[in-house]
This record gives C-alpha cells, structure tokens and sequence, in this order.
C-alpha cells in the first residue's frame, strides 16, 4: 500500500505489478467452487517463504523476473476495481482492486466512505461527520495491484465488483526488468502500516476465491 494523505478527508493508496495479461474481456471459467465463508474480520495473512524460484517472462520488449518474497492471503469487501491500459506497467498489471478488512468490512461500515481510483492509487473521502480517522482506513484497507498467474485470473480480477466479498492468494514479490540499456523495478511491502513511495503490495495472484468460485 502507497498511502498518502492528500486533503484533511482524503487519502490515496498506489502500488504497482507486472506480468503478461491475456484474453482480455473473456469471461473466466472457475476450477472449482467453494461456497465455504470468506472471514474478511482479519488483516492479511503474510509469512516467509524459503527457496522459492523467481519467475521469468518476457513482455511489451522486456525480460522480467519476478521473485517472491513472501506468501500473502488477503481476505476482504471489494469496494473499487479499476482496469488500466496506458504504459508498460498497465500492459503487464491489468487492474487494481481496491478491499477492506476489519472494522470497515463489519456491517458494511465500508459504505459510509465514497471510494475510487485513478492514476494508480485508491482515494476515500466522506461528508460531514468523518466516521473513521485515516490511521484507520489505511490499516483496515489496501489497494492490490494485480500481478495475474493467467488469463483466468486476469478475467476474474477484472470483473470484481462493489461488494463482492473476495480472498486472494499469491505471492508479494519483487519485479526487475530490462529492455536494452533500459531497466525498471518494482518492489512490494512487507508491511500494512507504512505509507507514502515504496509502501505498495505486488500480488503475483495465483488463486482467487469470489462468489463460491475458484479460479487459478
């Protein structure tokens, strides 16, 4: 989570992902089904990984690879999805989605905040009496940005929706690539109470849970 306060009732999150997206716009096709509850009253799940090998791929020009850093499981209401086209970046990371957790997600208190996204960072804002200060909302919610396993996923991702209660499992990683002389990089927080640059969850997605459906 890139956290940054912009207006005394506004707050932002960015982060950033990569990997090779696929079939855009194709509807996902579920491995199984799971109708089991999803608690969203916890934080995340993250916890080490030992000996994990880096995944290599190639896009829009570039070599990436892209090396775990720790396995995380994010439990929570999806209060906003956004698709991304323009830039490499957007060409590798299809959408972000925006969850809470805890407090917000108890009684759908989330509703009470007008949530969006642009430019890569999630924004909440209120009217009138502020229900939550932001040292709450920025520890009970976080805007993930995407890093699909496969088309599947990039499609299930990209048809979350206001209210969908949803888990997503990966890994946080960290992403290297170059194109000639040219090198970019980007690297996921380990922790859900940072804020500002470099404090972004990348989510190499390998499993999404939504509606009694699995998808990997």
């Amino acid at each position: 989570m890139c956290r940054r306060a912009l207006f005394p009732n506004t707050a932002a999150c960015v982060a950033a992902a990569v990997l090779l997206i696929g079939a855009a716009g194709c509807r996902p096709h579920p491995v199984s089904e799971d109708a089991g509850p999803i608690d969203v009253s916890q934080p995340p799940e993250q916890t080490a990984l030992d000996g994990t090998d880096p995944i290599r791929l190639a896009a829009v020009g570039y070599n990436f690879v892209i090396t775990p850093l720790a396995h995380y499981v994010l439990r929570g209401v999806v209060v906003s999805r956004e698709s991304y086209h323009a830039g490499w970046n957007a060409s590798l990371s299809p959408c972000d989605v925006a969850l809470v957790w805890g407090e917000l997600a108890a009684a759908d208190a989330w509703r009470r905040l007008e949530w969006s996204q642009s430019g890569r960072w999630y924004f909440w804002r209120w009217h009138g009496h502020r229900p939550f200060s932001n040292g709450e909302v920025v520890r009970n919610s976080s805007n993930t940005h995407v890093v699909p396993a496969s088309p599947d996923l990039e499609s299930a991702a990209r048809s979350l929706a206001p209210g969908d209660i949803a888990e997503l499992a990966g890994e946080l990683v960290r992403i290297d690539g170059r194109r000639g002389q040219e090198s970019v990089w980007w690297k996921s927080s380990l922790s859900r109470t940072d804020t500002g640059d470099g404090s972004c969850e990348l989510l190499y997605l390998r499993r999404l849970r939504v509606s009694g459906k699995v998808y990997e």
